[in-house]
C-alpha cells in the first residue's frame, strides 16, 4: 500500500461517515408509538429491545477488534454491515417481541458492535499526533447521525409506515456503510506522520509495552479501568435516559418543551465529544478524565436543586459536555497504557464496560423514582459514582505509572 499526506485523512472521512450511519440506534425511540401501538406491546417490552442491542454491542467488541487484525478492518466491517443491515430490515417485518429482541436487540447489536472497534482504534492509530482531537471528531459524527438522520426517518414512518421504514434504512445503511468502507485501511506499525516531532509524552506512547488480551487481563490497572469505565457511564447514562420526564415531573415543562431540552442535551453531547477531543490534546488523558468526571459530579448535584427551566438546561448542557467525552477521552488512553499493536481487540473488550454501565445507569435512576416518586436520589447517587470514578481514575494512573517504568 502506497501511503501518501491524504491516505490518513481518506481512513478518518470513512471512519466519520459510517459513524454518521451506524449511530442508527440512538433514534430507534421513533418506532417506539408505531410499533407499540400497532402490535400492542408495552413501553416497556418494546425499550428492552435498545437494552438488548447496547449489552450485545459492547459485548461482541473484542470480537470485531480482533477480526480487524486478524483479517483487515475493512473485512470486519462487510461482516458487521451484513449484521447490522441485516437486522435493520429484518425488524421491518418483526410481529412479536421474541423478533423484535431477536432481529433488532441481537443481530443489529452484534453488527453494530463488529464495525465500532474496527473503525475509532483503527483511525486514531493513523493519528498519533492528534489522537485526542480525532477521537472527539469521530465520536461527533455519531453525533451528527441521529441529528441528520431522525427528522428523516420520522418522514419515511409518516409516509411509509413503521415496518417499511426500517426496511428502507437497513437497505441505505448497507449502502452507505459499503460505499466507504474500501476508506478504511489499516496502519502499519511503527508509522508517523512526515515531518512530525513527538513531544515528550508522545515518545512515551509511541514506546509504550503492546499488551494482548491475556497479558493485558492480568495487570491490575485493566480491572480498575473496567469499574471505572462502568462508574462513569452509569453516571452518565442515570440523567441521559430520562431527560424528558425530568423536565416535565420535576421542572414542570411540556411534553414539546422536553423534547427541546433533549435536543438541547444532545447538541451539548455533540459539542463535548469535539471539546473534550481538543483537551484531551492539552491536558491528557488522566486529567481530562478527572476534569470530566468532576463536570458531572457537580451538575448531578446541581440538578437536585433544579425547579426552573433555565437553571435546567444549564444543567443538562453541563451533563451532555461531560457525559459527551467520556468515549473521546477513554479510546486513545487505551492505547497510551497498553500499546497499539492489539489496541482493535484491546478497547474492544474494555469497551464491555460502557455497555454494563448503560445497563446499570438507567435501571438505578428508574428504580430511586419508583421508590421515592423524585429523581433526587438519582441525581446523588449519579455524582457519588462519578466521585468513586475518580478515585478509580487516581488509582489507575498511579498503576499505570508504576507498569510503564517496569
Amino acid at each position: 500500500m502506497t501511503i501518501t499526506k491524504a491516505t490518513r485523512w481518506r481512513v478518518f472521512a470513512g471512519v466519520w461517515l459510517q459513524s454518521l450511519f451506524t449511530s442508527a440506534t440512538a433514534y430507534f425511540s421513533l418506532f417506539c408509538i408505531p410499533l407499540t401501538t400497532k402490535f400492542g406491546w408495552s413501553d416497556s417490552d418494546f425499550a428492552l429491545a435498545y437494552t438488548i442491542y447496547m449489552f450485545v454491542y459492547s459485548a461482541v467488541g473484542f470480537i470485531g477488534g480482533s477480526l480487524a487484525e486478524k483479517l483487515s478492518p475493512r473485512v470486519t466491517i462487510y461482516i458487521g454491515l451484513g449484521l447490522f443491515a441485516g437486522g435493520w430490515f429484518l425488524t421491518g417485518f418483526a410481529a412479536t417481541i421474541p423478533q423484535l429482541y431477536i432481529f433488532y436487540g441481537l443481530i443489529a447489536g452484534a453488527g453494530g458492535g463488529m464495525i465500532y472497534p474496527a473503525c475509532l482504534p483503527t483511525a486514531l492509530k493513523w493519528f498519533p499526533d492528534r489522537s485526542g482531537s480525532i477521537s472527539g471528531l469521530v465520536q461527533a459524527g455519531a453525533s451528527c447521525g441521529p441529528f441528520i438522520m431522525s427528522p428523516i426517518a420520522q418522514k419515511l414512518i409518516e409516509v411509509y409506515g413503521a415496518q417499511m421504514t426500517c426496511r428502507i434504512l437497513g437497505v441505505v445503511f448497507l449502502i452507505g456503510v459499503g460505499a466507504v468502507a474500501w476508506m478504511i485501511v489499516p496502519c502499519p506499525d511503527g508509522w508517523i506522520p512526515e515531518g512530525w516531532t513527538p513531544s515528550a509524552s508522545q515518545s512515551q506512547m509511541l514506546k509504550t509495552k503492546d499488551y494482548n488480551i491475556p497479558q493485558m487481563c492480568k495487570t491490575s490497572v485493566f480491572w480498575v479501568l473496567l469499574l471505572m469505565f462502568i462508574f462513569a457511564n452509569a453516571a452518565g447514562t442515570m440523567m441521559v435516559s430520562f431527560t424528558s420526564p425530568i423536565a416535565q415531573r420535576q421542572v414542570g415543562q411540556s411534553a414539546m418543551t422536553a423534547a427541546l431540552c433533549v435536543s438541547i442535551m444532545t447538541l451539548a453531547n455533540m459539542c463535548g465529544r469535539i471539546g473534550f477531543g481538543f483537551i484531551y490534546d492539552i491536558l491528557k488523558g488522566w486529567n481530562s478524565l478527572i476534569l470530566l468526571m468532576v463536570i458531572n459530579g457537580i451538575s448531578m448535584l446541581m440538578l437536585t436543586q433544579a425547579s426552573t427551566l433555565p437553571f435546567f438546561i444549564v444543567c443538562i448542557v453541563l451533563v451532555g459536555f461531560s457525559f459527551g467525552g467520556l468515549l473521546v477521552v477513554f479510546a486513545p488512553m487505551v492505547r497510551m497504557i497498553f500499546g497499539s499493536k492489539y489496541y482493535n481487540r484491546n478497547y474492544g473488550l474494555i469497551f464491555i464496560g460502557y455497555g454494563i454501565g448503560a445497563f446499570i445507569g438507567p435501571k438505578l435512576s428508574a428504580y430511586f423514582y419508583d421508590t421515592t416518586g423524585q429523581y433526587t436520589m438519582g441525581f446523588i447517587g449519579s455524582a457519588v459514582l462519578a466521585a468513586a470514578a475518580i478515585v478509580l481514575i487516581l488509582v489507575a494512573r498511579k498503576m499505570a505509572d508504576r507498569m510503564a517504568a517496569a
